[in-house]
């Protein structure tokens, strides 16, 4: 711990992990992929030579994975800073940008930042349609955040509706699909958005590697959009923003399907296994989409007991008080240890 440190606006990371069992950030607990793994160890000892200017071999994997055009990709240290590109290269101080009250935290810091006005639609029962979301927006919209699934509630939209939303939004503002968990859905009537892109030119998706692979820690993200407004993101893009062994990380991720694959399977395992077995006297469950599921307490003191529980136990939950929801916790799915010995130690908990 840093004494007189300045405060981060974002509440998260891992100083101190070793010996716990992390709930708390939707990680993937299963790790990377072995071959990740050795791909990383390989190729350290060139770490002393600076990476590629652009992480070209990784949008080349990306472009030849999801069959779409290398110069339209821009990747990012995390989604974050795809999107934090995106605030620079589409708003000014002023301008208004809108999402859903309760979304991603760096939607509404990143609109502090760049001196935006934030209008938040207001998530009635942690659900939202688009259309209502829609009648909030105007000419003065630049941008239009869309995670999906949400985090942290979990919802989803399904392509229907997404269509529907982009057939009629301004075709002036620039809408952003943020698909971080969307390996995790199984639902047919589900579209990710990236074979919209090429009918809509305000559309642009962004990708994470930190979740189902489990590369949080390397810090890499992708954009996905028409070529003019990659090119226009690009004017705000640092060189070498992504390191060499972030590249290699994200190409071999890209390439073990049959990894990806086990672990969505494990994580719907392990949910179910989760939701069957938490004794649920003191708060309600609520399923989600993705690697995480949210428990609903009936007040925010007995939300925080429930924490504080955990944490003395070394297993790690993250309050929703910051996102405006003081009595509900999410609650990432992680091993299958990790959820047994969180069922057996959550059943004991008591006031």
């Amino acid at each position: 711990m840093i004494k007189n440190q300045p405060k981060n606006s974002y509440q998260g990371g891992s100083e101190n992990f070793k010996g716990f069992i992390r709930l708390s950030s939707n990680e993937n607990n299963y790790g990377p992929s072995s071959k990740v793994i050795s791909a990383i160890k390989d190729n350290s000892k060139y770490s002393n030579i600076y990476p590629e200017l652009d992480g070209n071999s990784l949008k080349l994997q990306l472009a030849k994975t999801f069959k779409i055009n290398s110069n339209q990709i821009i990747l990012g240290a995390g989604s974050d800073e795809i999107l934090q590109m995106a605030y620079a290269a589409f708003t000014k101080p002023g301008d208004e940008v809108l999402f859903t009250k309760y979304a991603f935290a760096m939607y509404s810091i990143y609109a502090k930042n760049f001196k935006c006005k934030a209008i938040k639609f207001n998530d009635k029962n942690l659900q939202f349609s688009l259309n209502d979301l829609l009648k909030l927006s105007s000419a003065k919209t630049k941008i239009i955040f869309l995670a999906n699934p949400n985090n942290p509630t979990g919802s989803i939209f399904y392509k229907k509706e997404l269509i529907n939303f982009l057939d009629k939004v301004n075709k002036k503002t620039i809408v952003i699909l943020d698909d971080a968990y969307c390996e995790y859905i199984q639902d047919k009537g589900y579209d990710n958005g990236m074979n919209l892109v090429k009918k809509y030119p305000n559309l642009m998706i962004t990708r994470s590697f930190s979740k189902i692979f489990a590369l949080g820690g390397l810090r890499i993200g992708w954009g996905y959009s028409q070529l003019h407004n990659i090119s226009k993101i690009y004017e705000f893009k640092k060189p070498f923003n992504v390191s060499r062994l972030s590249c290699i990380a994200g190409i071999e991720s890209l390439k073990s399907k049959s990894w990806l694959k086990s672990n969505i399977q494990k994580n719907i395992i392990n949910k179910n296994y989760t939701i069957n077995n938490l004794k649920k006297i003191f708060f309600d469950i609520i399923d989600t989409k993705a690697n995480f599921i949210l428990l609903k307490f009936k007040n925010e003191k007995l939300a925080n007991s429930y924490v504080n529980f955990l944490n003395k136990k070394k297993i790690t939950v993250r309050s929703l008080t910051s996102y405006g929801l003081p009595n509900y916790i999410r609650m990432t799915i992680g091993t299958q240890s990790d959820m047994r010995k969180t069922v057996k130690i959550s059943n004991k908990f008591n006031v």
